[in-house]
């Protein structure tokens, strides 16, 4: 049971993970793994930080116990959009094509953020200005997310030999230390 705004953008960015856990895996240029596998560290990273938030501003009488209904329309796009892009791509959409749709994605969640998100901040009490200085961080790097995305589909879009390099960088190979 979902008990926070945060726990609601936790879930979010841990289905846009998996997303990227799937494109990563069917990259075959290392520049757009590269790419990849930072979206994806940043991802998961946010992630954590939400999911410490819910636990660090859990408020019971304020809970939130329906995210969809909560959250709005928009939010409810997002997980729909992350979940049937990452089965499109497991079924064998280009990828090239899974990015070009992500770039709308990721340009909505990060508006999700700062509109959705700071609406439903102004009606809990208790939330403090670090908690939405994290939020503005999130936001800020789901905009970075769209540019880099913008990168990779150009690197993609190149026909092979210019300035294209394959390899069998592995997932585990981009975990930051």
């Amino acid at each position: 049971m979902v008990d926070s705004i945060f726990s609601c953008l936790a879930h979010l960015e841990d289905l846009t993970y998996q997303l990227y856990e799937v494109l990563f895996d069917k990259a075959k240029n290392t520049r757009v793994k590269l790419l990849l596998g930072k979206i994806m560290l940043e991802t998961r990273n946010h992630r954590e930080i939400l999911e410490q938030m819910s636990e660090d501003y859990e408020n019971p009488s304020g809970a939130i116990r329906d995210c969809r209904n909560q959250m709005g329309t928009l939010y409810t796009e997002a997980l729909a959009s992350a979940r049937s892009l990452k089965d499109r791509v497991l079924a064998g959409m280009p990828i090239l094509d899974a990015m070009k749709t992500l770039v709308q994605y990721e340009d909505q969640v990060g508006e999700e953020y700062v509109t959705q998100a700071h609406a439903q901040l102004e009606s809990i009490s208790g939330i403090d200005a670090v908690a939405k200085h994290l939020l503005e961080d999130i936001a800020a790097d789901e905009r970075v997310h769209a540019e880099d995305l913008r990168l990779a589909i150009d690197i993609e879009s190149k026909p092979r030999g210019v300035g294209n390099v394959t390899s069998r960088v592995s997932r585990s190979e981009t975990t930051l230390k």
